[in-house]
């Protein structure tokens, strides 16, 4: 597994499914999903936040859960992401939420975080926001998050959501391969003398 850090650059509004290749073999190793019928949005919520960069992932926070996270080779350690919701003031009903789950569907360990107002010059954040970490142990198969913003057209912003995730396909080290192609070499030579 290796660390890795998903900003959704390349997402395409309208998916209903985002999927993020950690080793570059074309197959993904994270699967982000709604069951929202309009899927994705790839708008952010403005150049004034901390957490939340243009392009993030954006949906809807009126579904529960709002959003789902497979890893398919499993998660370790910790989880973190920024988020903001369409809220223009903090409160005890403005908040992000993970909770992860092993492949047995038993919970590793949740975590909830309040969104904020924060002074970035001139202004405060556009919108409410946060940082969401989840430390825990064993492996996480996949996730559900949930987003309140105190508003009726609830929406949230999810960017760099980082931790470590992706294949436990082994990639030979340098030294490694060049062992294999001297032995292959050695090997034509030793057929050749043979011959």
């Amino acid at each position: 597994m290796q660390a890795a850090t998903v900003t959704f650059n390349n997402l395409i509004a309208g998916v209903t499914s985002y999927g993020f290749d950690g080793d570059g073999d074309t197959v993904a190793d994270v699967i982000f999903s709604t069951t929202d019928p309009l899927g994705f949005n790839t708008s952010g919520p403005g150049p004034f936040q901390l957490y939340v960069y243009q392009q993030g992932l954006e949906g809807t926070s009126l579904l529960n859960p709002d959003l789902r996270v497979d890893f398919l080779h499993g998660a370790t350690g910790s989880i973190q992401f920024g988020f903001a919701v369409n809220a223009m003031a903090a409160g005890p009903s403005v908040f992000a939420s993970l909770e992860l789950f092993d492949a047995l569907n038993n919970s590793l360990g949740s975590a909830t975080v309040l969104g904020a107002r924060f002074p970035i010059p001139p202004i405060q954040s556009t919108f409410t926001e946060g940082q969401l970490t989840l430390g825990f142990s064993g492996t996480a198969a996949y996730g559900l998050f949930n987003f309140s913003s105190s508003s009726t057209t609830g929406r949230y912003f999810l960017d760099n959501f980082t931790g470590t995730f992706g294949s436990t396909e082994t990639v030979p080290e340098p030294r490694s391969i060049g062992l294999v192609v001297f032995g292959a070499t050695l090997i034509a030579r030793l057929r050749r003398k043979r011959s």
